[in-house]
């Protein structure tokens, strides 16, 4: 067999995944959150449209966001979304940019927390961060120098930042996140919307979803394509702009 038709093979082969593509996230409302067993929200929406298009057998798996995260790095045709690309994950996933979609992340402090007056990171050192494991704001909060035990204290999940933070229990200062999903959050929960209050920027940052580095770049290829296909057609500002209507 010549190189040609051996190299046309490889190819061919990257392009007929023909498995059942393995996809993981979390719980991030409104982005991506599960509603009466099936999992809903504005990325969610995107992506199941994206692997429709690339005629892709999936299924969608809701895990915390440290169990996602571990799935996907470590396998090969793991899907993870939303996922933002920081510099100390970028050499481990293969990235498609859902470019449009933007967040900025914050510290919030509890609404009764009014004696906490630090505006800036280096004087949110001197508090106690409640972070959810393994998320953009716990690996850029630990690149700024922040430490586990010290000033920043993992957790699974941002109820336990809320029950950690009531005047009862007062084992942190503050929390991060974004500030419509933490109100959606808190919505859902049957909390006051506004008990967390912005205080200290932390960055902004766009939406990607991405696969393991060990995952073929065919397919890869395949899912990147499927998106393009997507805004040509006006397909992704339709999701979005009906997204931005139910949240405005």
């Amino acid at each position: 067999m010549s190189l040609i038709a051996v190299l046309l093979l490889l190819a061919h082969a990257g392009m007929s995944f023909g498995g059942d593509l393995r996809v993981v996230t979390e719980s991030w409302p409104p982005y991506t959150y599960s509603e009466n067993g099936e999992i809903k929200g504005v990325v969610t929406e995107i992506v199941e449209a994206t692997l429709n298009r690339a005629g892709l057998d999936y299924s969608i798996e809701l895990y915390p966001w440290a169990r996602a995260y571990d799935i996907a790095k470590n396998n090969e045709n793991v899907l993870i979304y939303s996922i933002l690309k920081l510099p100390n994950r970028e050499g481990l996933f293969k990235w498609i940019h859902l470019d449009g979609l933007r967040t900025a992340m914050c510290l919030f402090r509890p609404c009764h927390r009014t004696d906490i007056t630090a505006c800036t990171l280096e004087e949110a050192r001197f508090y106690r961060i409640g972070v959810t494991r393994e998320t953009s704001t716990h690996h850029f909060l630990q690149a700024k120098g922040f430490v586990e035990g010290a000033n920043l204290f993992p957790v699974n999940c941002e109820e336990q930042n809320y029950l950690k933070s009531s005047p009862e229990t007062n084992r942190i200062d503050f929390t991060t996140g974004d500030r419509l999903s933490l109100a959606h959050w808190l919505r859902d929960a049957g909390l006051p919307t506004d008990y967390w209050v912005a205080q200290v920027p932390l960055f902004q940052e766009d939406f990607y979803m991405a696969f393991g580095i060990r995952t073929p770049d065919g397919l890869v290829d395949r899912v990147r394509r499927a998106l393009r296909e997507m805004r040509e057609e006006g397909e992704f500002a339709a999701i979005v702009d009906k997204y931005s209507r139910l949240y405005q």
